[in-house]
């Protein structure tokens, strides 16, 4: 083997390795990301179970409003599973980057958080739906 072809060589195997890692890299964050739609999606089914539950006739029976919170809770651990986590915005200062503002009112300290109108969502510390909140102007 002449030198040039050895260095030929020892370029091609330093760019087979290069793209190895790059593809284990990209493979990596398909796989920690890729669950995001499905996610999100299953967000929306808990929203619509927690309003239900939050809706719920005066004379539901106790045990039906009951079993309903347990499927809630239930739903709330599948999601967490997948790495999900609620963003903590009540009684918070106002974080564009994580929050939504949805409403401003007055009688509170300036751009605080007064209420939470729909949970926000990370995944894997990246924010896949900001929380949406009224704030105190």
């Amino acid at each position: 083997m002449t030198m040039d072809e050895h260095e030929k060589y020892l370029r091609l195997a330093a760019d087979f390795d290069n793209y190895r890692k790059r593809m284990e890299g990209e493979l990596g964050e398909v796989t920690k990301f890729g669950i995001r739609l499905v996610v999100t999606d299953m967000l929306d089914v808990l929203d619509h179970l927690e309003q239900a539950i939050a809706h719920a006739p005066p004379d539901t029976p106790a045990e039906w409003l009951k079993g309903l919170k347990q499927v809630q809770r239930q739903f709330e651990a599948a999601i967490q599973k997948t790495g999900a986590k609620r963003i903590d915005s009540q009684g918070k200062k106002f974080d564009p980057n994580t929050m939504e503002a949805v409403h401003m009112v007055e009688g509170g300290p300036s751009h605080q958080v007064k209420e939470e109108v729909r949970a926000g969502f990370t995944l894997h510390d990246r924010v896949i739906r900001p929380a949406r909140v009224i704030i105190y102007q």
